[in-house]
């Protein structure tokens, strides 16, 4: 029973910001557990080298598809490409952020547009895209159901 507690072998996953961090060690934990895994960063040698480094660690399959996630361009290009790739995606971590560090008082336009493009206008345009290039985002008897549930309401009003 615990052997295979947290088995996910089979499943198919995309973590952005998986190149370092908390999402490299999301990515490792998949990986890790049987999950074929898909790494996305806007540094495409920091993401390819990652993914190598990853599949070489833990097995499995680990592929790298450098995006940034701060315009929709790139949404729209990460989402395209895996698109390519598969027809359903199991897991989906929405892990791309970046941080800029000032006092209020000082605190940069720019890097307020920064911070926001990121870490909320980048998951609010990559979603829709994601779900409408493999909208089998999990099943309804597994977690990540509520892609398919968001997609069936998007399909419904949108009349695609």
């Amino acid at each position: 029973m615990l052997d295979n507690l947290f088995d996910i072998r089979g499943k198919i996953a995309l973590v952005t910001g998986g190149s370092r961090g908390i999402g490299e060690m999301i990515a490792a934990g998949f990986l890790a557990n049987g999950a074929k895994v898909y790494i996305s960063s806007r540094k495409v040698d920091a993401c390819v080298a990652t993914a190598a480094r990853l599949q070489e660690t833990y097995g499995g399959e680990c592929i790298a598809i450098p995006a940034n996630l701060a315009d929709v361009e790139g949404c729209q290009q990460l989402a395209a490409a895996l698109g390519e790739r598969e027809t359903r995606l199991d897991i989906l971590i929405n892990n791309a952020g970046v941080s800029w560090g000032a006092p209020l008082d000082e605190f940069p336009e720019l890097g307020w547009d920064k911070v926001m493009n990121t870490n909320v206008k980048g998951v609010f345009f990559f979603n829709p895209e994601v779900i409408t290039v493999t909208p089998r985002l999990g099943h309804r008897r597994e977690p990540g159901a509520s892609g398919q549930y968001w997609f069936d309401r998007w399909h419904q009003k949108s009349g695609f």
